[in-house]
């Protein structure tokens, strides 16, 4: 528990730069060397520690408490970390990341730019895309970074395939240039393997064209020699940094003073619950103790035991009275004592347990208030709060999301950029293969984020027909928006349409259903509509 100071050191959370012109790729060796000795020593411990409360081992397990031995100190470690991020990662990429392509003037799509969104969705496919997403956006609700690796292997038939992988941020670091457009000159990524007791530090360093990788180490700061280097045709560093925030924060890291706050106040009181179960007995009177009989102790020839000093030994009698100390009985008298005068005072035997009130309804309010500051503060919605969701209207409901809705979209627009750039690095690579024709191209690829909220299908449908009825909205944006209920992608919609009406001629076009209604059909709704209806 943090006891006054800081709890991370004023480092903890730098960003790594170097001036361009004091870059010389030849020294590469000589700049991991630094920034990685100062990221195990400073960047660590935070990224760790955040990690630690997500997974649910807080500061209150190593809590140096004062209290006596035959006190209880119990250690609970509250889960609020995980349930924040859960609802984080949840509400933004719990629908997925739909990829499209933003035609310039809305022209049709050309044959290139058809051709790079099916490499992008077979990429897409193949690395399960969904997964990494989600585990970028874990990685920065939790520690405020994520980064991302992509490099290329050679595949079943001998050409170079594109792969995409998660770096842990306790593992990973990008060091940049000095520039407003910070510029990334390399990236870090190391990681320890213990073997029979005896750890060794792999490191890799990746430049705008170049992987160095180093001979392992037996610890940090130890000369770093190349073991072996290979170009790997990104154009720039293929390892992307992710930002959760401008100030590279985590969701709930400047709310852990409220969590440990929350851990010792549920801990103290099952310390007292656990205490008032073990009170202290007090009694007064006298213990009716039985007298017990001793004997002397004997030898085998029935002579008497003799101790050093020659004197008989003397044992009780296992046949005797006497008192079980394990028993729920208790015997009690009276205390009788002899006054000065002659006379005597009684007083009365009693028996009870020393204990005290335990204030149950200030516990429950103390930790309701820290509970709803935790929330409160990092703009989360407490699903467990009665005032919440319920029969709440869509506008109430709005309103409770509103602070969600404000953090989603910041995020949102950072983790556009990361994406961007990964894009950016694949189409480079693409380009040069002559898997597509143009790598500029992607830069009019947009990912577009859907807040996955409690689903209402029934008004999904309806909002559809209602647009469908403006005549504003064409046909692929209205297949796109009813994706999540019908589970299918647009493309293969309009494919499906156009083979159902192909096989079926008789049936209605549903790209031109007007065509097929009467104006008196249209304001009567007589048996043909019905019909009509019959036959979808």
């Amino acid at each position: 528990m943090l006891r006054g100071g800081q709890r991370f050191d004023r480092e903890a959370n730098k960003v790594y730069r170097i001036p361009a012109d004091q870059f010389d790729e030849k020294q590469i060796g000589q700049y991991v060397n630094k920034f990685l000795q100062h990221h195990y020593e400073h960047q660590l411990t935070r990224i760790t520690t955040l990690q630690r409360y997500y997974e649910g081992d807080n500061d209150i397990h190593y809590w140096k408490s004062d209290k006596s031995k035959n006190r209880a100190d119990n250690r609970i470690a509250s889960g609020h970390p995980r349930y924040i991020t859960t609802m984080r990662v949840g509400y933004s990429l719990g629908k997925g990341i739909k990829f499209v392509y933003n035609t310039p003037d809305d022209a049709e799509q050309s044959n290139d730019e058809k051709r790079l969104m099916s490499v992008i969705d077979e990429f897409n496919n193949r690395v399960d895309e969904p997964y990494i997403e989600k585990t970028l956006k874990k990685n920065l609700s939790i520690t405020g970074r994520a980064y991302e690796l992509v490099y290329a292997v050679k595949g079943n038939d001998g050409k170079p395939v594109t792969k995409l992988a998660v770096l842990d941020p306790a593992n990973a670091f990008v060091v940049y240039d000095t520039s407003v457009e910070q510029h990334s000159l390399f990236g870090v990524y190391y990681y320890m393997v213990k073997y029979d007791d005896k750890p060794q530090f792999y490191v890799s360093a990746y430049t705008s064209n170049q992987i160095y990788h180093y001979q392992p180490i037996s610890s940090i700061g130890d000369e770093l020699v190349v073991d072996s280097k290979e170009e790997h045709y990104f154009g720039t560093v293929p390892i992307t940094e992710f930002y959760n925030n401008d100030e590279r924060l985590g969701d709930w890291e400047a709310d852990l003073d409220l969590i440990d706050s929350y851990d010792k106040a549920i801990s103290e009181m099952a310390n007292s619950e656990e205490d008032f179960s073990n009170a202290t007995l007090v009694v007064n009177g006298d213990i009716d103790v039985p007298k017990t009989v001793k004997r002397l102790v004997k030898d085998k020839d029935g002579n008497p035991v003799r101790d050093d000093n020659g004197e008989p030994v003397w044992e009780i009698d296992p046949n005797s009275p006497y008192l079980d100390t394990l028993s729920r009985v208790m015997y009690l008298k009276p205390s009788v004592i002899n006054n000065a005068n002659g006379g005597v005072t009684v007083v009365p035997s009693s028996a009870e347990y020393l204990t005290k009130e335990l204030p149950i309804d200030n516990w429950k309010t103390h930790l309701d208030e820290i509970v709803r500051d935790i929330y409160t503060d990092t703009n989360t919605p407490n699903v467990n709060d009665e005032s919440f969701g319920g029969n709440s209207s869509g506008v109430a409901m709005a309103y409770k999301l509103f602070g969600s809705d404000q953090i989603r979209e910041n995020q949102n627009d950072l983790f556009t950029r990361g994406i961007k750039r990964r894009l950016r690095l694949l189409a480079h690579f693409w380009a040069i293969r002559s898997a597509i024709s143009d790598e500029t191209l992607v830069n009019n690829v947009k990912p577009n984020f859907t807040p996955n909220l409690p689903k209402n299908d029934t008004d999904l449908v309806n909002n559809m027909v209602a647009m469908a009825n403006t005549g504003v909205v064409s046909k692929q944006t209205l297949r796109g928006y009813i994706e999540p209920t019908t589970g299918v992608k647009a493309p293969e919609e309009d494919r499906r349409m156009e083979e159902q009406v192909k096989n079926d001629p008789d049936r209605i076009d549903p790209n031109n259903f007007s065509k097929h209604v009467a104006p008196d059909d249209q304001e009567d709704g007589d048996s043909d509509e019905q019909s009509t209806d019959e036959t979808k």
